[in-house]
Parts: structure tokens; C-alpha cells; sequence
């Protein structure tokens, strides 16, 4: 039975993942079952720290939701790494700001 669409809303690799997590295996398609197995190969931080993060540098800096969430999936540790995950359309972040933010990303950061 298809499923009619509630809300869009951008999800960080984590949150999809427990998500899909709650569904029963039996109930899963294809694509779903390989968005699951993606989503935990890939999942570099737990989805309830993956959502705090992502509200934190949503309104700790001017960056989008998208953006947010695309710093959480990729958890850069380095100026450089944060810039290119970061597509600010013309907007410049200054060093200091970058460096902010990579402070949060390690306080989120889970520990190898």
C-alpha cells in the first residue's frame, strides 16, 4: 500500500537510519533495506547527537538546515574539510566562525 508524504524535511544519514530502524524487516523493500545497510555502514555519530548537532550549528551560525545536516554526515575535522562540505552561496564564513563550528563537531565527535 503506497504511503502518502506528511512532511519533507532534510535527515542526517544517523536519523535515517534509525528511522528506518523502527521499521520490521518483512515490511522493508529493497531500497529500503539498502538505505538501512548504508545508513549504518555510514553513520558516524549517533542520531539523537546527529540532531543536537545539527540544531546547534543551524543556530549557532548562518548556515541552512541542508548545510547543517550535510556537516553532520560528514563530520570534517579540519578547516578545509569544513569548507568544502559548507556551500554558502557567496556567503564567506571567517576563519574564527569555522573554527567555532569545529569546536561543536568535536564536543558531538564519538570516540574511536
Amino acid at each position: 500500500m503506497p504511503r502518502k508524504v506528511l512532511e519533507k524535511n532534510e535527515t542526517t544519514i544517523a536519523e535515517a537510519g534509525k528511522i528506518l530502524g523502527r521499521v520490521k524487516e518483512d515490511e522493508m523493500g529493497e531500497f529500503q533495506r539498502r538505505v538501512l545497510e548504508y545508513t549504518q555502514k555510514f553513520t558516524r555519530i549517533s542520531a539523537d547527537k546527529a540532531k543536537k548537532l545539527t540544531k546547534e550549528l543551524n543556530s549557532n551560525f548562518e548556515i541552512e538546515r541542508k548545510e547543517a545536516v550535510q556537516v553532520v554526515n560528514c563530520m570534517p575535522e579540519t578547516i578545509g574539510e569544513l569548507r568544502s562540505t559548507l556551500s554558502t552561496k557567496g556567503k564567506i564564513l571567517s576563519t574564527e566562525q569555522l573554527e567555532a563550528m569545529l569546536k561543536i563537531i568535536d564536543k558531538f565527535r564519538e570516540k574511536k
